[in-house]
């Protein structure tokens, strides 16, 4: 059996905050993750890894889960950067 490798999750950061916006919203809503894959057609898992900010979304998914969540993607982003877990990316890394 292959070894999996663990994820370490992100104190502060974009992907943080965007996933803890991302699932405050899911849930407010009442959307479990399934659905939201149902809506989207985004992998469960990723869905997951996007909820505790291990993966980076790109534009269109943002789009896919603003669409699939029945709001605007500019207000998952504005929503974003206003998280207590926002912090602007530097290069520096």
């Amino acid at each position: 059996m292959a070894k999996r490798r663990k994820q370490v999750q992100p104190r502060t950061g974009v992907e943080r905050a965007f996933g803890e916006v991302m699932r405050t919203i899911r849930e407010e809503l009442g959307v479990s993750q399934m659905t939201l894959h149902a809506k989207t057609g985004l992998d469960r898992t990723f869905i997951s890894d996007l909820e505790r900010g291990v993966q980076c979304p790109s534009l269109r998914t943002i789009y896919r889960i603003a669409d699939g969540l029945g709001i605007s993607a500019t207000n998952l982003v504005r929503r974003t950067a206003e998280s207590p877990y926002f912090v602007v990316p530097t290069d520096e890394g």
